[in-house]
């Protein structure tokens, strides 16, 4: 069975990584997972973004790093998006995690690029820990060693690598960190390949799908592949209709 993970909340239909994606995917059921990204405030607060500059979804200017919380909450994070969004913020992941409890599961990427974030870990899972929502979480990270800093602090809490190519020794890389899922551009993606993750035990999806026909074929090829999707609905559609046709 596809799972459905909407890609920094429903972001085809509201501003990403807000609160008002998050609680739209939150309406439809059949979304399994709302994916989101997490940077670290100047005042060490973990906060939802995507890019490490503020400059293309927000009002502010400049890396995110360079702002405290209180700043960060002044600016406008809807607007270029749509002006309907104009009072969205920049939430915090403690935000979400909240709107999300016993809802949805999340796929929390941190977005590190070497020390750029120092502690940044042992604050997004103390953070979780605190909401008491380990079982709902998987940690992600492009930075392996990231990834694998996460696994020392709590093997208890799921991570997962993502790449953007097909790396050798995947397994590998997997196993040297701890992780248990892998998170690939669909481009990359081949049935020998899911046959060996799924072999090992490792959770696979795909990102980011959008594209109808493009999610047709994946559907069709891999039934029980895990698909981030900035459009949710693309995805139900076709499974519905592969549903009533079958």
């Amino acid at each position: 069975m596809i799972t459905i993970v909407a890609h920094r909340g429903w972001s085809g239909e509201a501003p990403e990584n807000t609160i008002a994606a998050f609680k739209l995917a939150l309406t439809n059921s059949d979304i399994a997972i709302i994916e989101l990204d997490v940077h670290l405030s100047k005042d060490g607060i973990p906060v939802v973004i995507h890019d490490h500059m503020l400059d293309r979804t927000t009002s502010g200017r400049g890396p995110v790093k360079a702002y405290t919380l209180e700043e960060l909450r002044q600016l406008d994070a809807g607007s270029w998006f749509d002006p309907q969004f104009a009072a969205e913020r920049i939430p915090t992941l403690e935000e979400v995690l909240q709107l999300a409890k016993g809802r949805c599961k999340l796929h929390v990427e941190l977005k590190v690029m070497g020390d750029e974030y120092k502690g940044i870990e042992e604050e997004v899972i103390a953070i979780i820990d605190r909401h008491g929502m380990k079982e709902m979480v998987v940690l992600s990270s492009f930075d392996h060693d990231s990834m694998k800093r996460a696994h020392e602090i709590d093997p208890s809490i799921r991570t997962g690598l993502i790449f953007l190519g097909k790396p050798t020794l995947l397994v590998e890389q997997l196993r040297y960190t701890g992780a248990t899922s892998v998170s690939m551009h669909y481009g990359f993606v081949t049935p020998a390949l899911v046959n060996e993750m799924t072999g090992h035990g490792m959770d696979m999806g795909v990102w980011t799908v959008d594209d109808p026909d493009i999610l047709a074929g994946i559907i069709e090829e891999y039934p029980d592949m895990r698909i981030t999707t900035n459009h949710p609905d693309r995805v139900l559609r076709i499974v519905r209709q592969d549903s009533i046709t079958s």
